[in-house]
């Protein structure tokens, strides 16, 4: 159907613009101590809320990847995070937290985790755990801090704040904003934001007292307060802090890259009779596959064929229901989970990937390489997916969860599958990974310059 590609033509110009204001990737720390040598080696410690292997979405996968790269560069690097299953754990140093300490694909990571869970959402200050991160750091005698996600770890934040350490925060999803994360509400609406708490308590959380959300947000912007620089990988992430009135001019746009090794020798898909459409991904209700399921199923076209790829993390009772759905139509195959390393033998037969994402994805991975290898896609005409899918330029977009508009646009692409082709010479790559991460090198050797 296509000629695919291994990787950009060429380096994009690396993606440093600043949405509505943001300060870009240039300010220096304030008021660190401590000396810095042009050109040397760092310790670099990377923190995340969850970590592979038992934790593997989106995020995580921002922080393997970032993490391997830059020690390819000659880095020493690290990774913090938080654990949830308790394996492997003897008590921290402190006596206060256990800690669990192993490696994955060469990252030696430390994972912390508290004899008693206490509620991460809404309660950010962590005394015990930012002392035991504190003394881990001094231990480590780290150079820069890089946090991915501060839930559950909010107070490593203030820990490298003690220890002098520069410190950038990203920002991958709403959690400062909204402490489900995702901006649906517990009924299921998508949610413009807090409101400064009011629409919190009348939907989602009417047990609490106002003034413990209050005290959730004055313990946000005292986190953020602890980050010299604030990123995000999408204009609309950053549109919508913004418009809550939260960290604004303070947040700096960093597009994420993409490692094309994985793609290499990826072989043009042939031209034939029939169209595959794909998934990837989680099968979770909030990424909406049922609306794809629902749109497929109505569409009478033999040509069509649909391939879904991934499982389900917690909902198995979803990924259920998604199976019962497809009894009786051959045209839908489940593939299962994948490995992402296995990504090449995943997109090889897929012609249009479909992201029926229910909230508002940030920058979606499954975009992101659907895109550096030369795959369009329909996606839901919301947050960062709008930004990345130009409606009838180089994919198509739907209203999100209408699946007569999803059903209409499947039907178009089977009765002209050449709009594949036409959607293709429009897509732009993105960037690579590996300049992502001379960028953040750029940025932690700025922040350290200025200590």
């Amino acid at each position: 159907m296509r000629a695919r590609e291994g990787g950009p033509g060429g380096a994009p110009r690396l993606a440093q613009a600043v949405c509505r204001g943001g300060r870009g990737l240039s300010g220096g720390p304030r008021g660190r101590a401590g000396a810095f040598h042009p050109g040397q080696d760092m310790r670099i410690l990377l923190g995340v809320h969850q970590f592979f292997p038992r934790y593997y979405a989106g995020t995580e996968r921002y922080v393997l990847n970032l993490a391997r790269q830059l020690s390819l560069m000659g880095h020493e690097v690290q990774v913090l995070t938080y654990d949830l299953d308790r394996q492997g754990q003897s008590p921290g140093p402190g006596g206060k937290l256990f800690v669990h300490e192993y490696t994955y694909q060469g990252i030696p990571v430390t994972a912390f985790s508290h004899p008693f869970f206490p509620d991460f959402n809404l309660d950010l200050a962590d005394a015990d755990l930012t002392e035991e991160v504190q003394g881990f750091m001094e231990r480590e005698g780290f150079d820069v801090y890089h946090c991915a996600h501060p839930l559950r770890i909010a107070g490593s934040l203030e820990a490298a704040r003690r220890c002098g350490l520069p410190t950038v925060l990203m920002l991958t999803d709403y959690w400062l904003l909204c402490p489900r994360g995702i901006l649906r509400d517990s009924e299921g609406d998508l949610c413009g934001g807090p409101e400064g708490g009011r629409r919190c308590l009348k939907v989602c959380f009417r047990h609490i007292h106002e003034e413990r959300l209050q005290k959730r947000q004055e313990q946000v912007m005292h986190l953020a307060d602890q980050a010299d620089v604030i990123l995000a990988p999408s204009c609309f992430l950053i549109s919508v802090f913004h418009g809550n009135d939260c960290l604004k001019g303070r947040i700096s746009l960093s597009r994420h890259g993409f490692d094309y090794a994985l793609l290499e020798g990826l072989s043009p898909r042939e031209a034939g009779g029939t169209l595959t459409l794909g998934y990837i991904g989680t099968l979770e209700h909030h990424k909406g596959v049922h609306v794809l399921l629902e749109a497929f199923l109505r569409v009478d076209a033999p040509n069509l064929r649909l391939e879904i790829w991934g499982g389900s993390l917690h909902e198995t009772a979803y990924e259920a229901r998604l199976k019962r759905m497809a009894i009786g139509d051959g045209r839908i195959r489940f593939r299962g989970a994948y490995a992402y390393e296995d990504l090449k033998k995943v997109l090889h037969n897929i012609d249009v990937v479909v992201v029926p994402s229910l909230w508002y994805e940030n920058a979606p991975l499954t975009i992101l390489s659907s895109h550096a290898a030369g795959i369009p896609v329909i996606a839901s005409s919301l947050g960062g997916m709008a930004e990345s899918v130009q409606d009838g330029v180089n994919g198509m977009t739907f209203p999100v969860g209408d699946v007569k508009a999803l059903a209409e646009r499947l039907e178009r692409l089977a009765r002209k599958p050449e709009l594949v082709e036409a959607f293709q010479r429009a897509l732009s790559p993105p960037p690579r990974l590996e300049e992502e991460a001379f960028r953040m090198e750029r940025l932690y050797r700025s922040l350290r310059r200025g200590c």
